[in-house]
């Protein structure tokens, strides 16, 4: 084939040939001098990426070559033309010689070639091309090394400076709304408010009692147990032969009365004890009944022990451990809710003051747009323009439109709260005005992610009830082994019986003590299922069980400590984000300040006055953005702390409340529940005293 068709490889190799003849023509230094950027644009890139400088570079800041080529000028000078891009002074024409370097810049010796360009020299490179490299890249040993910063991994106490105070700290603990009625609040009232009040906390407060019944339950089973068992039976069945009745009978009548009572009890070796005391009478048509009308008494003492399945201590308590378990697992799931549901109260507290801070800022920022507009309304036939007065109304406009949706979520978040806390003071009056008095501190306490993650294994709720669950798990699974093992019992028995007639129970009944002898038996019961089919599908799925609860527990240690490093990295994101809205805010400050000056001392008439003006609404929004953003940062910093509390299982230990208190006054309450007195219509009894 490859002789019959020759030229076919040929062909195919021929595409490649323009692109080998352009790479050789470019590599030569032949190319044409508009082809040229795309050169400096490589050698540019080589000197702003690797820090070394390419040959015709390197020759021309080592200074060896005081007179380039009459080809390299050309197409220096032609560049320099394209890109009008020149450090020196004065824009040269195409003709013109470009002095490429300063007269005494000195050569670069051979051995620190490939230390990168100096500062000359990167705006040199900039100038021969519009592209626009990175800086070039610091050395080596400094490069690799991280900032100090984060090798040290510094914290700051405290955020922002000591002697700051935000001009609506005071502000914010006054009324709002005159006549209305009032009621100071701050987290740890709100907190032993909605512990005392809240429907919710008494819900997750019955869970565990609910729980705590099921080990009642399964202790009962070894309670003793009274019985009492009465049968009256008649029989009437044809008789078969004389020997029944022992006359030409043609039926067999009986009538039998029983009645039993006794006690029986099972231990916790499995093992069942029973102790009864029968009594009955007896009437039959036969001869051979002697005496007639029977009068019977028997005392019977037996005993049933497994030796195999059912044995043991582990087995018959094992509902009793599983309801143990039960009821730790609805305990720990009982304080991660009441935290989650803490943890919502204290959110809707901030974001109580948040919106009422906002509030008070967007007053204050209309009410600077409010003095803008009235002082070019005043100066209206003097220099202001109709143009900037409608500027300044737009701005008013708008800035009351944001006043009115922060006032609707200032009593949002005072519903919510009221919802949360469900404090009977809180809803006494539809119109109650929450006032927030609690400020916000700037203040952060260090925290690494491993003493975090080491607090968060001890107190978190999540991890005791995965453990709890594979121990219930395995508690299962011990069951289930010994459900595997055939039936064999120990069967023990001995009674003592008494036999009178004319239904004299009463002399029987002395007769099986006086008279009577003690009988017995003793046996063993075997039973085993020949496959066992439903043992061992037991079995294994209790297996599959622990081991799906063992990975569940790697799961949860796993995303346990992925919500700890969040929460640490959210504290020191917090903290780093409230220096800089802190700065950011006082230099937005200094904007407005300036500005105001700065347009005030401006004639009105003055086109650039309407910039200023312009620029000075501007940076009033920019300085109520940087306030909101000041304070959000505030309110944020507060939560990360309370959130890394909430991800290590501490909300509870911080505000010092006990679940076992908890749960014993809930035990409490629910013994003495009694319905509350009604008042009469006209009753002037006070409420409760205020939050």
């Amino acid at each position: 084939m490859q002789k019959a068709f020759p030229s076919h490889e040929l062909i195919h190799h021929s595409r490649y040939w323009p692109i080998i003849v352009l790479v050789l023509w470019g590599c030569s230094g032949c190319a044409l001098p508009g082809k040229l950027p795309s050169q400096a644009i490589v050698e540019n890139k080589v000197i702003a990426t690797e820090g070394i400088p390419s040959k015709s570079t390197s020759e021309t800041l080592s200074g060896t070559k005081k007179a380039p080529s009459v080809k390299y000028d050309q197409e220096i000078k032609l560049l320099s033309h394209v890109t009008g891009e020149s450090n020196s002074a004065p824009r040269q024409t195409a003709n013109a010689p470009v002095e490429l370097l300063p007269p005494e810049l000195e050569p670069v010796p051979k051995q620190i070639a490939v230390t990168p360009p100096e500062k000359g020299q990167y705006r040199l490179a900039q100038a021969i091309t519009p592209y626009t490299p990175l800086p070039p890249a610091p050395p080596t040993e400094t490069a690799t090394r991280p900032s100090k910063s984060v090798l040290e991994d510094e914290w700051d106490t405290q955020l922002i400076p000591q002697n700051f105070t935000p001009w609506w700290t005071q502000r914010v603990t006054m009324q709002f709304r005159p006549g209305a009625p009032q009621s100071q609040v701050d987290v740890n009232t709100l907190i032993q408010e909605t512990l005392a009040n809240s429907s919710q906390v008494r819900i997750i407060n019955d869970d565990p009692i609910i729980a705590e019944t099921a080990i009642t339950q399964a202790m009962a089973e070894f309670d003793p147990k009274l019985f009492i068992e009465s049968k009256f039976n008649r029989i009437s069945v044809p008789s078969s032969s004389t020997l029944d009745t022992g006359t030409n009978f043609s039926r067999l009548r009986e009538n039998n009365w029983n009645s039993n009572i006794g006690i029986r009890r099972k231990n916790l070796q499995g093992g069942e004890i029973e102790l009864s005391q029968q009594f009955g009478m007896n009437t039959s048509n036969s001869i051979f009944f002697v005496p007639p009308n029977q009068g019977d008494a028997r005392l019977t003492l037996s005993y049933n022990q497994p030796l195999l399945n059912g044995k043991g201590e582990a087995y018959n308590e094992s509902l009793i451990v599983l309801a143990e378990l039960n009821t730790d697992i609805a305990s720990d799931r009982t304080q991660a809710a009441l935290q989650d549901h803490l943890l919502d109260v204290t959110e809707a507290y901030w974001e109580l003051y948040l919106n009422r801070v906002l509030l008070i800022q967007k007053e204050k920022h209309l009410q600077d747009g409010i003095r803008i507009l009235n002082y070019l309304e005043k100066r209206y036939n003097i220099d202001s323009l109709q143009s900037q007065i409608a500027r300044a109304r737009a701005a008013v406009a708008k800035r009351r439109s944001e006043l009115i949706r922060v006032e609707a979520s200032v009593q949002n978040s005072e519903t919510r709260l009221r919802a949360l806390v469900n404090s009977p003071q809180m809803h006494a009056s539809p119109d109650l005005e929450l006032i927030s008095v609690q400020q916000p501190l700037d203040v952060s306490i260090p925290v690494t992610i491993e003493d975090a993650m080491a607090t968060a294994l001890e107190y978190r709720s999540e991890v005791d009830i995965a453990s709890r669950e594979i121990e219930a798990a395995r508690v299962r699974l011990g069951v289930a082994s010994n459900d595997l093992l055939p039936k064999l019992d120990l069967v023990l028995e001995s009674y003592l019986s008494g036999l009178k007639g004319d239904f004299d129970i009463s002399r029987a009944w002395i007769d099986q003590f006086s008279l009577g002898e003690p009988s017995y038996t003793a046996g063993l019961v075997f039973e085993v299922p020949l496959y066992r089919q439903e043992a061992r599908s037991r079995h294994l799925q209790r297996t599959v069980e622990l081991r799906r609860l063992l990975s569940r527990f790697d799961l949860t240690v796993n995303n346990l400590r992925a919500e700890v490093e969040t929460a640490v990295r959210y504290v020191r994101t917090a903290n780093r984000n409230l220096q800089s809205q802190y700065q950011a805010m006082i230099a937005a400050h200094a904007d407005v300040e300036f500005l105001q000056r700065r347009w005030e001392m401006l004639p009105g008439l003055d086109r650039s006055s309407s910039f200023l003006l312009e620029d000075l609404i501007d940076a009033q929004d920019r300085r109520a953005d940087a306030e909101r953003a000041f304070v959000t940062a505030q309110v944020d910093h507060v939560l990360s702390q309370t959130k890394l509390n909430r991800a290590t299982g501490t909300i509870l230990r911080q505000e010092q409340i006990s679940p076992e208190a908890m749960q014993e006054e809930a035990e409490f309450s629910y013994e003495n529940d009694q319905p509350m007195p009604s008042l009469p219509a006209n009753s002037t009894s006070k409420q409760g005293p205020k939050l």
